[in-house]
């Protein structure tokens, strides 16, 4: 009966090791999910921040869109997201007696700013905008530029008339276009660099995680510079046509009006 005693012992033993060990697993799978989930949940809030930038942008909300860019580039913080990163690859490894991954920090890649992602300037925009004029000089001078005019003075108006009303289009044109450059970007970290982060945690390379997130960073900081980009395209805009900016528009043109009564 001893030696039975002991084979049960030895056992009870053996399954309650087995229990704690599945215990141990169960633990490392549930916080692995978790913080995997912490670093996929990026590429929808940053889907749902898109959505919120083209409503933003239509109602001329700039407020709200300065808080939506720094939303972006909180969302791809090396310091909110890395630990995640780190936290799930290191609990991988554990979980599954793996080589334990090298979670060294490298920062120049982080200080990079040659990163491949849409870029846009006030030169460039710039450009289109004249170009705009010119297609609309052109356009009057053929409709109306071999018509007989009866009173030049009448003539001079019509064709400053034309000029004006282009003008107009393509300061709104050039101020939309800003905004819409925000939302490249955004389109651009999560439809792009984001998948590739995620992938690349999945299979436990940190290393293309690092490079993905790395270019991600950079392409949330570019819309800092994107956003004020866009402020100065929209006040040229509001200092042009008030109106043009619908509720915005009219809420500016009494708050100045309020101020200036001071």
């Amino acid at each position: 009966m001893g030696d039975l005693a002991n084979t049960v012992a030895k056992l009870e033993e053996e399954a309650a090791e087995s229990r704690e060990l599945r215990s141990i697993v169960e633990r490392l799978d549930t916080e692995i999910s978790f913080r995997m989930e912490a670093v996929q949940e990026v590429g929808g809030e940053l889907l749902e921040l898109h959505g919120s930038l083209d409503d933003q942008i239509a109602e001329h909300d700039y407020m709200a869109v300065e808080q939506s860019a720094a939303s972006v580039r909180g969302l791809v913080d090396v310091e909110t997201v890395l630990p995640a990163i780190d936290a799930v690859l290191l609990l991988t490894a554990l979980r599954d007696d793996g080589a334990i991954p090298d979670l060294t920090l490298p920062l120049a890649s982080f200080a990079d700013d040659s990163w491949d992602h849409p870029r846009l300037t006030q030169g460039d925009l710039d450009r289109v905008f004249e170009a705009a004029l010119a297609r609309a000089e052109e356009q009057w001078q053929e409709i109306w530029g071999d018509q007989l005019w009866d009173d030049e003075n009448e003539r001079d108006t019509h064709r400053e008339q034309h000029r004006a009303e282009a003008e107009l289009e393509a300061v709104k044109e050039r101020a939309a276009r800003a905004g819409a450059h925000l939302m490249t970007l955004v389109d651009h970290i999560g439809d792009t660099l984001w998948p590739e982060v995620v992938e690349a945690v999945e299979v436990g390379d940190r290393d293309r995680a690092l490079r993905a997130l790395a270019a991600a960073n950079s392409a949330g900081r570019e819309t800092e510079a994107a956003y004020k980009l866009y402020e100065v395209n929209l006040s040229i805009q509001f200092e042009k046509a008030p109106g043009s900016m619908g509720a915005m528009g009219e809420f500016l043109s009494d708050a100045q009006d309020w101020l200036l009564s001071q």
